[in-house]
């Protein structure tokens, strides 16, 4: 054969085909037909080997057999000799596919129940701006049920905040209390009267808040920190229904102490930002510890 035969192997491969299975079905192509004993000697096969390569590629659609047991083999034509195998790996797919789905229930069963089990590991640590975020995004998108959340300065600027509203459209309860020296932030003063229009239940605490902390459905907690001697930002995941219920105690301290904050009064709050016609979401700043802008415009917790 003139064609790059080394290449041809390369793409029969990519097509499910072991070494040795190209190597004799090219040469059948070259030669056909051909008994077992020439295809082993020209492929560099043993004999004790080839029959099974040989009944692999009769069961693929790749070649044809005479029968009896000097049968010679003949190369079955590539465009049937393709289509079969595509034909056999979406039958292959659509097993698989049958049997995720049938293991799917137990397997998120057995996940779930592992979720509620505190006698594991439960604290993560997180060091860098973009791993908090995600980190952020993910719990709210894994919440159920609740999300709390106290929110203070310093504060970030970012894209929008699609996990919460995607959370409460779902029928999770999300409540924030926010600092007041946080309303006039451009972050939450183009941003706080939509999240209320969502369905979020906020409040506003008359002084200062004494820290940030988000709680996830009662039993995880996200919380940034300022570790002395250690620069940038860190912060903790502690998966703990102690921890979660005591500042969730802490939370609804507060929240008793805050006045509520409704649409109208977010709107007339935050000041002509907030009221302009055709603003965009951006950012829910929950968490931040600094006022930098992620490089791919999101919000970054």
């Amino acid at each position: 054969m003139t064609t790059d035969v080394g290449q041809l192997e390369m793409l029969l491969e990519q097509l499910g085909l072991t070494k040795t299975e190209s190597k004799v079905y090219l040469c059948l192509l070259d030669q056909s037909p051909l008994p077992a004993s020439t295809i082993a000697d020209l492929t560099g096969t043993s004999r004790s080997s080839v029959y099974l390569v040989l009944r692999s590629l009769v069961g693929k659609g790749l070649i044809d057999a005479g029968a009896g047991y000097s049968s010679r083999y003949h190369a079955a034509p590539p465009r049937r000799a393709l289509s079969s195998l595509l034909d056999r790996d979406r039958a292959e797919l659509a097993a698989r596919e049958k049997h995720v789905e049938q293991a799917l229930p137990d397997l998120t069963d057995l996940f779930e129940r592992n979720q509620d089990d505190d006698t594991g590991e439960f604290v993560e640590i997180l060091r860098t701006l973009a791993l908090i975020g995600e980190r952020f995004d993910r719990l709210q998108t894994e919440s159920q049920e609740t999300i709390d959340i106290v929110v203070r300065g310093p504060l970030q600027v970012g894209g929008s905040n699609d996990a919460e509203v995607a959370a409460l459209r779902r029928g999770v309860r999300c409540r924030a209390i926010y600092d007041r020296n946080v309303l006039t932030e451009p972050s939450i003063d183009g941003n706080l009267s939509e999240w209320i229009t969502q369905g979020e239940h906020a409040r506003v605490y008359p002084g200062d808040l004494p820290m940030k902390f988000a709680i996830f459905d009662s039993h995880t907690v996200l919380m940034p920190l300022l570790a002395p001697g250690v620069a940038g930002l860190l912060a903790i995941i502690v998966r703990n229904r102690e921890l979660a219920a005591t500042l969730t105690f802490l939370f609804d301290t507060l929240w008793e102490s805050s006045d509520p904050l409704e649409h109208d009064l977010a709107s007339s709050t935050l000041g002509p930002a907030s009221r302009r016609s055709g603003d965009t979401p951006r950012t829910r700043p929950h968490l931040a510890e600094t006022a930098e802008r992620g490089h791919d415009g999101k919000r970054r917790t």
